[in-house]
Parts: structure tokens; sequence; C-alpha cells
């Protein structure tokens, strides 16, 4: 995002570039993330982090499909199995809580 963009402005500008979804269906989950005591200093600092969660039908997730070969569609059970794979960390708990009702919209703390 460029300096002192809206990130939401931001956000559904990349979605449609990128994707073209115009009309992005945003979650909002949103946090701050504070690094852990054993990661280098250089990390140790409360940073504000914004994961945009969004629904897309079976339409637009082909289109995704056909338009970007590097991405896939992947369920719930899909993004458990992965979790190791997908960064950051915790995104798969905090994304399959979200899609199944278990953490509510509004601020979180992402420690």
């Amino acid at each position: 995002m460029p300096s002192g963009a809206q990130f939401t402005e931001s956000a559904i500008r990349f979605l449609d570039e990128q994707f073209g979804l115009t009309n992005p269906r945003f979650g909002s989950v949103y946090g701050l993330r504070q690094s852990r005591a054993v990661d280098n200093w250089e990390f140790n600092r409360v940073t504000a982090a914004r994961v945009f969660i969004i629904r897309i039908n079976d339409t637009e997730g082909a289109a995704i499909e056909q338009r970007s070969p590097t991405h896939s569609r992947w369920g719930v059970a899909d993004l458990r199995r992965r979790r190791r794979e997908i960064h950051p960390e915790g995104i798969v708990p905090l994304t399959t809580g979200y899609i199944e009702g278990r953490i509510p919209e509004g601020p979180i703390s992402l420690c």
C-alpha cells in the first residue's frame, strides 16, 4: 500500500487489478500483532496487521483460477491440512474461525 493510503481502498484496487473482483464482500476481522520474545530484537514491536477475508462465489473462484494459475480454491479442510505451508503463521485458524463463526467480527489480538 502506498504511504497514507486507506486500507479498504487499496484492497479493493488490488482485488480488482489482480483478480477482477469489483465488489468484494469483506469480513471485518483486524487486529494487532506482537512478535514473540524469542524473535530477533528488530521484530520485537507491536504492528498493525490487516488480513482481508472476502467471500467469493463459485463463479468468482473459477474466474480467479483461470486468470491466475498460481491460485487455487481450498476449502476449510484443505486450509487446515496445509496450514504449515500458509503464511503468516496463524492465518489459518483466524480464517477458519471466522468462516465457521467462532471468531466475531471486529478487533482481535494477533499475538
